[in-house]
């Protein structure tokens, strides 16, 4: 009686070594918000909001001088994405839109949906751009 080990033999090799490299999945390495190229810490100069309709317009600009021109390079390829904002330390990222203001250098325009984290004059926050608008300016 002839033994199915030999027959087997090829495809459990092959299982095994796709088992080993898909096997333990790595934890993804993430850096702090601080050392990440699409993340820049921000000050908020004024926030007004309306009830018709309902938004939330916060003008800011970067709450480090050394992060102004990263900044200045991430607000034009942020326009017309989703970006995110975080207040606090660790908290939770939260939707908006932003828009750099052409004729008021260094200063963008965050625009807050209804229901969204309130930000005060004078409040800081951290802002991350999507990745599609990292392009040159993380270099």
């Amino acid at each position: 009686m002839r033994t199915y080990h030999w027959y087997l033999g090829p495809f459990a090799i092959a299982a095994l070594s796709v088992v080993a490299a898909t096997g333990t999945p790595q934890a993804p390495q993430h850096r702090p918000a601080e050392q990440n190229p699409r993340v820049v810490a921000c000050r908020v100069m004024e926030a007004h909001t309306s009830h018709e309709p309902a938004v939330t317009v916060v003008l800011f600009h970067q709450r480090e001088k050394a992060d102004a021109q990263r900044l200045s390079a991430l607000l034009p390829r942020g326009w017309d994405k989703a970006v995110e904002f975080q207040i606090g330390d660790g908290g939770e990222w939260h939707p908006a839109h932003v828009a750099r203001l052409k004729y008021c250098f260094g200063r963008g325009l965050l625009i807050l949906p209804e229901g969204a984290a309130p930000l005060a004059d004078g409040a800081t926050f951290l802002l991350r751009f999507p990745v599609a608008s990292l392009g040159a300016a993380a270099k």
